[in-house]
């Protein structure tokens, strides 16, 4: 009888162990000892820039909201070969193109946005928001808060702002670089005062932080006597800049009581 030659292809011991040693999946992580080119060493590296703000820089690839979900909601993931995260990303998408079903978008973020944002490869911003939107819709029950920050227009924005803060606060903080989506900061240690802190200092440094505005249909007589009760001036102040104010000095005290 002929003898069959079977090619197996080969992965590393250390991910086989791995998977062995942890079939609950629970095993973690480290940032290992930067290992220029390919392969597990190139994917597990974290530390591929200096550290910002005391956070581990995580680098994501593929380049996509998706992918900043995974890299830190599942361990396989960061360890495993280009080719099985690319499978991986595949089968996530026909699922989180389902969940979208049974979840509620803003008019503008839509869902018909967030299917798109999950089959694009290369998401434009309104598509990449939308599928972040229904990441945070669908961590309801592990609130999740998105900070997109935006190195080269120097911009800090919240990515649903109709309902930040959140009233009794987040579990989870992430820290998304926009628009290009390939560095993540997991905050999620930060206490609500430091999350204040560290947006403040934001500011500090020149950076536009899009705080939640005031409705529109608020009246400036109705808006300047919340402020002044707050402790505020508003004299003087227009009704477009008060709405900005106001906004911004509700927002922290919500989180600063958190």
């Amino acid at each position: 009888m002929a003898q069959l030659n079977l090619t197996i292809p080969e992965f590393p011991m250390s991910l086989i162990q791995a998977c062995e040693t942890h079939q609950d999946r629970t095993f973690q992580v480290r940032a290992q000892t930067k290992n220029k080119g390919t392969g597990l060493g190139a994917a597990i590296d974290t530390q591929e820039q200096t550290a910002r703000w005391n956070l581990t820089t995580h680098t994501i690839q593929p380049r996509h909201p998706l992918g900043a979900w995974m890299w830190l909601n599942d361990p396989l993931f960061r360890v495993c070969p280009e080719q099985l995260r690319q499978r991986m990303m595949l089968d996530a998408t026909t699922e989180w193109q389902e969940r979208c079903n049974t979840l509620a978008f803003p008019r503008v973020l839509s869902k018909k946005k967030a299917l798109e944002g999950f089959g694009a490869v290369r998401p434009d911003l309104s598509q990449a928001k939308a599928a972040m939107i229904a990441i945070e819709r669908y961590s309801h029950d592990n609130p999740l808060l998105w900070i997109l920050w935006n190195e080269e227009a120097k911009k800090v924005s919240f990515l649903d702002d109709k309902v930040f803060p959140r009233q009794g606060g987040y579990k989870q903080i992430w820290i998304m670089r926009e628009p290009h989506w390939d560095r993540l900061w997991d905050a999620s240690e930060w206490s609500s005062e430091e999350l204040v802190l560290w947006i403040q200092k934001q500011e500090e440094t020149g950076c536009k932080v899009e705080w939640p505005q005031e409705p529109s249909t608020a009246t400036l007589k109705g808006m300047a006597a919340e402020y002044n009760t707050m402790g505020f001036s508003a004299a003087g102040l227009s009704k477009d800049t008060l709405r900005e104010r106001l906004g911004r000095a509700k927002a922290i005290r919500v989180l600063s009581q958190q």
